[in-house]
C-alpha cells in the first residue's frame, strides 16, 4: 500500500509539474497569424449641397498578418499589418466643381488601404479560447480619381477629387474564438469593427469578419 501511494504521489507530482510548465509557457509564447477578411465599409465624401457629406456603403476584402507575444497567460500584445481594397462607392446627386463650374451628377470612387496597428488580446481559455482585442493604429488610404457622370456628359474627374493618399488614425475592436489544435497550431474566427479619423478626409467605418490560422512557438526554446 505504501509503495502504491508513493508511486501515485510521484505520478501526480510529475503531472502537476507538467501542467504548471504548460501554463507558465503561455506567458512566453510568440504567435504568427494570418487572417483573410471580408466585410463592409462606409465612406463619406463632402459632395453634398453646402459642402456636406454624402455616405456610401461598399464591400471590403483583404488580408491581415500579425505577430504577438504573451506577457501573461491571459494577455498577448503585438502588432498587425492589414491590406484591403474596397468595391466602388457611389454617391447620387453629388454636387462638385469641374473646371470652376458647379455640376451635379453621380459620383463614383474606389479605395485601397494599408494599416499598421498595435494592440492587446485578452485570452479567456486554453484549448477553446474566446478572445477580445483592442488596438490603435494608423493607415494610408488611397482613393482613386473620382468620376462624375452627369446628364449627357462623359465621365470626368471633379476638382480636388483626384487620386491621392490620405492618412488616418484608427481604433479597432475585435471579438473572436480560437481553437488550439496542438501546441503549435490554432485556427479561429473573429468579427472586427474599425473607426478611422482622417487628417485629410472624412472618417471611414469598417465592419468585417475573418478566419485565422496561427503558428505558436517559444523563442529561445
Amino acid at each position: 500500500m505504501r509503495r502504491w501511494n508513493a508511486r501515485t504521489a510521484l505520478a501526480c507530482s510529475v503531472a502537476a509539474l507538467g501542467l504548471t510548465r504548460t501554463a507558465a509557457a503561455d506567458t512566453y509564447e510568440a504567435t504568427l497569424s494570418v487572417r483573410p477578411i471580408g466585410g463592409t465599409a462606409r465612406f463619406t465624401e463632402d459632395v453634398a449641397m453646402g459642402g456636406q457629406g454624402l455616405a456610401a456603403s461598399t464591400y471590403r476584402g483583404g488580408l491581415a498578418a500579425g505577430l504577438a507575444y504573451g506577457v501573461r497567460n491571459w494577455l498577448d500584445v503585438g502588432g498587425e499589418l492589414v491590406a484591403a481594397s474596397f468595391s466602388e462607392a457611389s454617391y447620387d446627386s453629388a454636387m462638385v466643381t469641374i473646371t470652376g463650374v458647379p455640376t451635379v451628377g453621380r459620383l463614383t470612387r474606389t479605395s485601397r488601404l494599408a494599416q499598421l496597428r498595435a494592440g492587446a488580446t485578452l485570452r479567456l481559455g486554453v484549448g477553446w479560447v474566446p478572445t477580445l482585442y483592442l488596438g490603435m493604429g494608423g493607415n494610408a488610404r488611397l482613393p482613386s480619381d473620382a468620376a462624375l457622370q452627369g446628364a449627357g456628359q462623359t465621365s470626368r474627374t471633379p476638382n480636388n477629387l483626384s487620386a491621392t493618399v490620405l492618412f488616418d488614425l484608427a481604433v479597432i475592436g475585435r471579438i473572436g474564438f480560437e481553437h488550439r489544435l496542438d501546441r503549435r497550431w490554432s485556427v479561429g474566427f473573429s468579427i472586427e469593427a474599425v473607426r478611422t479619423a482622417g487628417f485629410g478626409g472624412p472618417p471611414v467605418d469598417m465592419l468585417s469578419a475573418g478566419i485565422s490560422g496561427a503558428y505558436t512557438w517559444y523563442p529561445g526554446w
